[in-house]
């Protein structure tokens, strides 16, 4: 795999709004010396309803590298994403294993 085109592709999706290219950007900045910058791409897609990038923005927080409040309006954020995409369908669909 190309890393370095596979990030160009992340970046163009995070840029239109895909949350797992958002948290793939994360990943990688985590491999490098920019944790910070990896905690925003986390923070940001985990605002938008990624469950992933929500654990590893409350591991940040755990580990003192995410403020309380910064991890506060995250999982409100989070919260009200996950409130908006529910539906009867959805839950029947999830609970019948359609989803």
């Amino acid at each position: 795999m190309d890393k370095k085109k596979a990030v160009q592709h992340w970046q163009i999706a995070a840029m239109k709004g895909n949350e797992e290219a958002r948290y793939n950007l994360g990943c990688e900045g985590g491999h490098c010396a920019s944790i910070d910058r990896a905690l925003r791409h986390y923070m940001i897609a985990a605002k938008c309803g990624h469950d992933k990038s929500l654990q590893r923005v409350k591991k940040g927080f755990m580990d003192g590298l995410v403020t309380k409040d910064d991890f506060e309006s995250t999982l409100r954020a989070h919260k009200a994403s996950q409130d908006e995409m529910k539906s009867d369908q959805r839950d029947i669909a999830k609970r019948t294993g359609v989803y």
